[in-house]
Parts: structure tokens; C-alpha cells; sequence
């Protein structure tokens, strides 16, 4: 008979309760019990609690942030994860993408002077100083996906150029907040966060995906090691990787799924399909080794 699985989740409201009505109507016996936060809070409970661990998944943080807690989760070889794009398959990590945010310019026209940026080399430029804006990489994980793929591009002089020129939020939701309010013309972000105020009819807003590439953020979910519910956790994770679950979660949040056979509800979602995209390879397990470096290097360049 099967019982409870507890879910610790970073996700949002509406991902959750979507995530939950499918799991109600694919495994009925199963009663989920989330537990909801921040993904640095939720993973540093997990380590605190592992013990006595009440976890049984993790849903979800960037790949580079799981590399850092690796040791508190489980190898689990679903049978969907042959139907998920290669990249995001992570067959040698214990965990599986999800989905993948891009990294994008959001553009406000009616803020902007003169032409959009269409590069990561143009908001390099002196004369955005002050005009673009960003998250704190030491506190989003996707702003750090934004300086890791700034630096793997151009090295450290790009991360001081960059440095000297942006301003930062306290949040990720800032940056776009900030754009769309039109504090700034141009924000570093990511493509699900900007393409919502698209699909909410905001005329004024584009994104700009840069064309001398852009950078991926992957995000996986995790078995957790000695979890209390491992067979009734593992049915649950099938279910986050299956068709019905990833095509919901596109519809209705926008984030790109990791799965290999959803263009039609990516193009219905507004969003260009990979193929079409400059990608620039990021080694995410190296993103993460090298985070407190890196951090350390934007800390001295901004002063």
C-alpha cells in the first residue's frame, strides 16, 4: 500500500499545485506533503536533517548549486530520462533536469535610447553604464548562470566590464520587475520571467537573445539518500518527468522543459525552439567549483 511523499520544493505556488493535480490523477494512493522555501534553505535542511532525514525529493535548483549538496542525494534511473534532451539528462550526476532556463535581455522600447543590445559584448560597453541591471550572483543562482557564462565567454576582463556597468537587485524577480516597470531598458534574465509579460500583452517589452550565444541554467530533481518513502518517491519522480507533467508546466509557467518531444507547446508558449538558439557549453560542474572564486573576483570588481 503506498503512503506519503515528502516533497521539498523552491518551486512556485502554481508549479506546485499543478505538479500535485497530476500526481493526484497518476498515482491517487500517493499523498504528497510539500514542504516549500528557498533552494539554498530547503538543501541546507535536508544536510541538517540527514540523520534522520524526512525528505524523499528536491524540486529543483540550477545543477551547478545540487554539485555542492551531491552527497545528500541518490542515483535513481527513471525510465523517462531517455526522452529528455541529452544535455539535460545528467547521466553521471544524481539528479535530472526538469527544465532549463535560457538567459536572455528583457528590453523595455519605451525606456530604451537608440537600438537594443543584441550581444552580451554590447551591454559590455561603457555607454550602458547605469542602464542594465541584474540579480546579486551571490544570492540567485541564475544570475550566477548569467556571470559564470559572462566569464567562461570573455574571462575576467568581462566580469570586471561587466561589473563596472550593471546594477544590481536584491532578487531575481527584481530584475524583471524593474524592467517591466521601466526603472531600466535592459535586464538580465530569464527567458520564462520575461516572455510572461509578453504573454500578458505588455507591447513594450522583447527579449533579445544574444547572438554571440547565451548561456543555459538546468534544473534537476533529486531522490533524496536514506529519504523515508524511496519506492512511492521514485513513482513520483517518473510522474515529474513524464509528458503530461512537463507540457502542463510549459503551458502554464513558461519554463522550457527538459523533455525531447515538446516543440508543439513550446512554440504555443511563444518560445523558440533550442535548435534555433546559440548555445554557449557551460560545464556546470565546473560552474560550481568555481563559484567561490568567482564571487570573490565580483565582489573586488564592483568595490
Amino acid at each position: 500500500m503506498a503512503g506519503d511523499v515528502n516533497l521539498y520544493t523552491s518551486n512556485s505556488e502554481d508549479a506546485v499545485a499543478m505538479a500535485l493535480d497530476v500526481i493526484r490523477e497518476e498515482a491517487p494512493d500517493i499523498k504528497v506533503n510539500v514542504i516549500a522555501g528557498g533552494s539554498g534553505s530547503l538543501l541546507r535542511r535536508i544536510e541538517a536533517e540527514k540523520d534522520s532525514t524526512t525528505a524523499d525529493l528536491f524540486w529543483s535548483s540550477g545543477f551547478s548549486t545540487l554539485a555542492g549538496f551531491s552527497d545528500l542525494f541518490v542515483k535513481y534511473n527513471s525510465a523517462e530520462t531517455e526522452n529528455l534532451l541529452p544535455a539535460l539528462q545528467a547521466k553521471d550526476d544524481p539528479w535530472s533536469g526538469t527544465n532549463t532556463h535560457v538567459m536572455v535581455l528583457m528590453i523595455n522600447d519605451d525606456v530604451l535610447e537608440g537600438d537594443a543590445p543584441g550581444t552580451w559584448t554590447d551591454i559590455l560597453d561603457a555607454k550602458w553604464k547605469g542602464k542594465v541591471t541584474m540579480a546579486d550572483p551571490a544570492n540567485s543562482s541564475s544570475a550566477y548562470a548569467q556571470l559564470y557564462g559572462i566569464y567562461t565567454m570573455y574571462g575576467e576582463e568581462g566580469v570586471k566590464k561587466l561589473a563596472s556597468i550593471v546594477e544590481m537587485q536584491g532578487s531575481t524577480s527584481g530584475v524583471y520587475k524593474a524592467v517591466a516597470q521601466g526603472e531600466y531598458p535592459v535586464g538580465m534574465t530569464m527567458e520564462y520571467a520575461a516572455q510572461r509579460y509578453v504573454a500578458g500583452g505588455q507591447k513594450e517589452i522583447h527579449l533579445v537573445y544574444p547572438k554571440d550565444g547565451t548561456f543555459l541554467s538546468p534544473e534537476g530533481l533529486a531522490l533524496i539518500a536514506n529519504g523515508p518513502h524511496p519506492e512511492d518517491a521514485k513513482r513520483v519522480y517518473d510522474l515529474f518527468l513524464s509528458k503530461k507533467m512537463q507540457e502542463g508546466l510549459v503551458g502554464l509557467t513558461l519554463r522550457r522543459p527538459s523533455r525531447n518531444d515538446l516543440d508543439e507547446a513550446i512554440q504555443a508558449s511563444g518560445l523558440p525552439l533550442m535548435r534555433d538558439l546559440k548555445i554557449i557549453d557551460v560545464d556546470q560542474k565546473k560552474a560550481g567549483a568555481d563559484r567561490d572564486m568567482l564571487l570573490e573576483l565580483w565582489a573586488q570588481a564592483r568595490g
